[in-house]
C-alpha cells in the first residue's frame, strides 16, 4: 500500500511473507518508489536480496518481527517458482 508521511513523503510499504509463514514489514523510500513500485506486485513470489533491516518500532506494527526491510538502489529483485501459488490461512495471523 501507498502511505504519506510529512516527516519521510511517499512511501510503499507492504508485509513479505516466506516459505515457512513468517511475515515482515517492508518499506521503499519516495526516491525508490520510481525503480522499485513495477517489480512489486501483490500476490507475486519473489526474491529480494541487498536489502537492510532496521529495528521495527513503534505503537503500530504490520507484523510481530522485531525488524523491517528498507530498500536500497542496490537490491535486487527477481521472480521465483519456488514459493506456492496457494496462501495457506496461517500466513495472514500471529
Amino acid at each position: 500500500w501507498r502511505n504519506y508521511n510529512k516527516d519521510s513523503g511517499n512511501t510503499i510499504e507492504m508485509v513479505f511473507v516466506d516459505k515457512e509463514g513468517t511475515r515482515i514489514h517492508a518499506s521503499v523510500g519516495e526516491q525508490l518508489i520510481k525503480q522499485f513500485e513495477g517489480k512489486l506486485t501483490e500476490g507475486d513470489a519473489k526474491v529480494v536480496q541487498l536489502f537492510k533491516l532496521y529495528d521495527a518500532i513503534g505503537d503500530y506494527r504490520t507484523t510481530a518481527h522485531p525488524y523491517k526491510i528498507g530498500f536500497f538502489q542496490t537490491n535486487f529483485v527477481g521472480t521465483t517458482d519456488k514459493f506456492s501459488s496457494e496462501v495457506p490461512e496461517k500466513y495472514f495471523a500471529d
